[in-house]
């Protein structure tokens, strides 16, 4: 091989070698430039997300906030209501146990009314048996005729008494079932209020 043939072929090799490195640095740098594009737009995207959050953080805080400040008036309404129902099933309970005074007292005398009517009765028994054989006791029978008015007319106050104790008995059961749903509904509103206090 002459001299100029190897300064020829040694020029096209650099030559061609120089054309590889600038064609491998061109497509780093492409791939750079797509690279830095891609870390562009997910900045983007996670500077939009960082901002969306920091927006609900703020809106909990602020919601967190106004809920703190509504806590001691909805804590004093609760108090004031458990007040209220304690004093009105107070009430209710002395009145029930009135009731059950008053049923209780005519119940005793209902019972020696019943007892007074037995004795009577008795008694007219034996004194009819025994003027049966008397004639001309005129007098002695309009007074026995008298007395058995009596009787009847204290029959009919024994019933209207009884009567009364019926009545006073579904009163009471109605005072009970009063309160009874009293109950219920004070401990749903409670539940209510714990709920809301919770939320």
């Amino acid at each position: 091989m002459s001299l100029s043939t190897y300064f020829r072929t040694l020029l096209g090799a650099a030559a061609q070698s120089d054309f590889d490195l600038a064609s491998s640095l061109a497509a780093s740098a492409k791939d750079a430039r797509a690279a830095a594009d891609a870390m562009k737009s997910f900045g983007a995207q996670l500077r939009t997300e960082s901002e969306q959050s920091l927006a609900r953080v703020d809106s909990e805080l602020a919601r967190l906030s106004a809920r703190v400040e509504a806590m001691p008036e909805m804590r004093a309404q609760l108090e004031n209501f458990v007040g209220s129902l304690g004093r009105t099933m107070t009430a209710a309970a002395d009145r029930l146990e009135t009731v059950d005074d008053r049923i209780h007292r005519i119940e005793q005398q209902s019972r020696t009314q019943t007892e007074i009517l037995s004795l009577a009765r008795a008694e007219l028994d034996r004194q009819g048996r025994g003027i049966a054989s008397i004639d001309g006791q005129l007098k002695f029978e309009s007074q026995v005729k008298a007395f058995e008015e009596a009787l009847t007319r204290l029959s009919a106050a024994s019933e209207r008494t009884e009567t009364l104790v019926r009545e006073m008995d579904e009163r009471r059961v109605r005072i009970a079932r009063v309160e009874q749903m009293t109950i219920a509904a004070t401990i749903l509103a409670a539940a209510a209020i714990l709920v809301t206090l919770v939320r």
